[in-house]
């Protein structure tokens, strides 16, 4: 099985958390990118979205 899951920086293996940034393609994409929990390392790995319309972050239910 093919994973993605270590960071190539300081190889952590559990994962990533991710961020959202707004592209700069001029047409109204938003970057889903990954962010290393332990060292900070980034990576935009081409994913996107058009149903983001905004940053403004609601509180929303604790599981």
């Amino acid at each position: 099985m093919e994973e993605l899951r270590v960071c190539l920086n300081c190889r952590h293996e559990k994962g990533f958390n991710i961020f959202f940034k707004k592209s700069k393609d001029g047409k109204g994409k938003v970057k889903i990118c990954l962010i290393c929990p332990n060292c900070g390392q980034s990576s935009d790995i081409g994913w996107t979205t058009s149903s983001i319309k905004s940053f403004k972050a609601e509180k929303g239910l604790i599981y």
